[in-house]
């Protein structure tokens, strides 16, 4: 953590090094928004050189400028090992917002229960007296945290996800409560799932219903904490499944774009409901597809797809967010001479697409691997993940020599479900 809070320093004291300013420039010579694309810079540094996303690394980041700064006992007491690094998040968790003097008055109450107490105990005991010495804020801080709601998603193994909800407490207990009481009623009633089942079935039933229900909808102010809500909107996945698999020839996995191998069973029905495809002829090894180039700036929507198609994720360094989501960045920018065309182009999630335009870190292509290049100079390959690859074509006669090249390989057929709904 002081190494982490060494580097901080040193970035501040040198901001050139990772963003563009003038020769000599220091933490004097940055504003705000300047000074966020330093940090932000470092955290991706930090993030690529000991493997974690760059969200992660800024969280280390954080902690050990707090740590350092506000609340240096506790990081003593953690590196005398009187204390866990759980006992310091549950320290920081209630400190985070308060500014020097009071995490001071925090710290001084909290950290001897800390030293005597378990992890769980603490971190109880840590929100009493953080309310205890600060009951005033307790609003402000509801009101900034509810700011923050969210829904965050990850796969697991055996073609499992968990669905994660970051809300107001009562909210989100209140989901929990009806579930609940639902899954007890269905058990009484003799239904042979376990409550966990059931409970985990009637939130997702529940919210697909919710999303596809036709009628009024709510609005702002309707519910909740005042969010807009839209009604209508079909779930949709997209996934790519040979056409071996789609006949029932062959056990060959689905792809769920965003996830990875599905099994083929699921990949079939998935395939029963999908509204339309996209036929793709892949070469059987490489799966390479054949595709037109573009030279406009705007990105037409097929060659949007085609790069979506390609790249499963944003091609940032650990990150894992959907190409279905991101912005397409052109790789030799636009302005310098670059080309929307295939080989030009990269998802990239708004945290990544704005580093690579504030900050000093450069992006290229290396065959099928895309190249970071980080303001100290550190290279950082990043493969790409699908099985469906693609090459650009000059023209429409080229185009069909390799469709025909590609048959006479004996080529696989791949069927590109788009935006495939769940029901």
């Amino acid at each position: 953590m002081r190494g982490i809070y060494g580097m901080l320093q040193d970035a501040l004291a040198h901001p050139g090094v990772f963003i563009p300013m003038r020769d000599g420039a220091t933490r004097a010579d940055l504003d705000a928004e300047a000074e966020g694309w330093v940090r932000s810079s470092l955290a991706q540094e930090i993030g690529a050189a000991i493997g974690v996303t760059k969200g992660h690394a800024q969280g280390l980041l954080n902690d050990a400028e707090f740590l350092c700064e506000k609340l240096s006992s506790t990081f003593g007491a953690l590196e005398a090992g009187e204390i866990t690094r759980q006992h310091v998040d549950a320290m920081l968790r209630q400190a985070v917002s308060l500014d020097a003097g009071e995490a001071a008055a925090f710290e001084a109450e909290a950290l001897p229960k800390a030293m005597v107490q378990s992890a769980t105990q603490f971190a109880r005991a840590a929100v009493k007296i953080r309310e205890g010495l600060f009951p005033e804020t307790i609003t402000e801080r509801r009101t900034e945290a509810v700011k923050q709601r969210r829904v965050e998603c990850y796969g697991t193994q055996d073609g499992m996800a968990v669905l994660s909800l970051y809300g107001p407490v009562e909210v989100v207990q209140s989901l929990v409560n009806a579930a609940t009481r639902t899954a007890r009623a269905l058990k009484t009633a003799g239904d042979d799932r376990t409550l966990a089942q059931i409970e985990a079935d009637t939130i997702v039933d529940a919210l697909l219903k919710g999303f596809t229900t036709d009628g009024p909808k709510p609005g702002v102010g309707a519910s909740g904490v005042g969010a807009d809500r839209l009604g209508g909107i079909r779930p949709t996945v997209h996934v790519t499944v040979p056409v071996m698999t789609l006949l029932g020839h062959s056990d060959e996995p689905g792809q769920l774009d965003g996830y990875g191998p599905i099994a083929p069973t699921i990949a079939r029905e998935l395939a029963a409901r999908a509204p339309s495809f996209t036929r793709l002829l892949t070469h059987p090894e490489t799966g390479a597809v054949l595709s037109v180039g573009r030279d406009s700036y705007a990105v037409p929507a097929d060659l949007k797809r085609t790069v979506r198609l390609r790249d499963e994720t944003c091609t940032g360094i650990g990150c894992d967010r959907p190409a279905t989501i991101c912005d397409l960045d052109h790789i030799e920018q636009w302005q310098h001479g670059g080309e929307t065309k295939l080989s030009n182009l990269q998802p990239g999630c708004e945290q990544h697409h704005m580093l690579r335009h504030h900050t000093l870190w450069q992006v290229h292509t290396n065959g099928d691997q895309i190249e970071w290049v980080s303001p100290l100079g550190i290279t950082y390959q990043v493969p790409r993940t699908s099985n469906v690859q693609f090459l650009e074509t000059t023209n429409e006669a080229e185009s069909e020599a390799g469709v025909e090249d590609a048959n006479a390989a004996d080529n696989d057929e791949r069927e590109a479900l788009v935006e495939e709904p769940l029901f």
